[in-house]
């Protein structure tokens, strides 16, 4: 069985001008958010006592960015696109995005929660705390299971491909058929995706 051979795509000029726009606006936002940083902390000098944090903060947020969910929802869509004829070069812009977006609106929640409740927080601070680790636990626990069941699944897929009982159009499908919420909720959710922004 011999290898397909790699034909390199040209980009067109709308497509450089898209990915131009992508970095760019990526650019502006490091910008905005390390010069709204200096200004809330007074300036480098001021940075000094929040600036390990921030630092450290910053490079989670970058490694976050490349865990295996969110690499798998945009090789996923992007497959999927791909396999549509489309040319998706911001898929992982527009997830990255929307990720964002919802953390953010979910912290503004949150903090403006607590500074309504004032001292009142403290009350159920102990009881929170116990409840966010058993919902930690029980949600990783569960992500533990779900990932061993497409493990095994992933497994039982290599074998059958070692041995010659799959072609490439069901392994195509196979691989976009991963993981719990593509098998339950499948073409639905294909069928809203159309373009990079959807994401």
């Amino acid at each position: 069985m011999s290898l397909p051979v790699y034909v390199p795509v040209r980009w067109t000029a709308r497509e450089r001008a898209r990915v131009g726009g992508i970095v760019t606006f990526v650019a502006l936002l490091h910008v905005a958010g390390w010069s709204l940083y200096l200004y809330y902390v007074d300036g480098p000098a001021g940075a000094g006592g929040f600036a390990g944090a921030g630092t450290l903060a910053y490079s989670l947020g970058v490694r976050h960015a490349f865990d295996a969910d969110h690499i798998a929802a945009i090789d996923d869509t992007t497959r999927l696109m791909t396999q549509r004829g489309r040319r998706p070069v911001g898929v992982g812009f527009f997830f990255a995005l929307g990720h964002s977006t919802v953390v953010l609106v979910l912290a503004l929640i949150v903090a403006l929660a607590a500074g309504a409740a004032g001292h009142g927080v403290e009350s159920f601070r102990h009881v929170g705390g116990l409840v966010s680790q058993l919902v930690a636990m029980s949600f990783l626990l569960l992500v533990a299971v779900l990932n061993g069941l497409v493990l095994a699944g992933l497994i039982g897929l290599w074998r059958r491909m070692a041995h010659g009982r799959i072609d490439r159009r069901e392994l195509e499908l196979q691989l976009l058929n991963r993981g719990l919420m593509n098998r339950l909720l499948g073409d639905r959710v294909r069928g809203l995706i159309r373009s990079s922004w959807h994401m």
